[in-house]
């Protein structure tokens, strides 16, 4: 008796232990990354993915969209050194810089592309 109920505890515990790792495996593959885009000051602005993001002042509300959530306000604080009309950031979201389309698109660092820019924009000279 005691031997037939170890058996069924190991072969429970086994499938427990093996079943995430099946599951992993299976269901649809998803090609194409959602992203949430936030409209502020009638400016689309995209996610990108980067190192923590330092935060400044509180700029205003936004609207996010994307990814099947409902449009909802969102309270946008500017990027420490980067003027809000390229990027915002969410508090909720520290690894996020969402960029005004259209400003350093195919960058990989996207902070260093967007201080380059803050620089331009604020000597009217290109940055050394």
């Amino acid at each position: 008796m005691r031997l037939a109920v170890g058996a069924v505890t190991a072969v429970v515990l086994a499938g427990v232990l093996v079943a995430p790792l099946v599951l992993l495996g299976t269901g649809t593959k998803h090609t194409t990354t959602c992203r949430t885009t936030i409209l502020y000051r009638r400016h689309r602005y995209v996610g990108r993915p980067t190192r923590r993001v330092v935060e400044a002042i509180a700029v205003g509300i936004g609207v996010a969209t994307g990814c099947g959530a409902k449009p909802a306000n969102v309270d946008l604080r500017s990027v420490a050194g980067i003027t809000p009309a390229l990027a915002v950031a969410l508090a909720s979201e520290p690894t996020t810089v969402y960029v005004r389309e259209g400003i350093c698109p195919h960058a990989r660092d996207v902070l260093r592309c967007l201080r380059s820019r803050a620089a331009v924009a604020a000597t009217g000279s290109l940055p050394q």
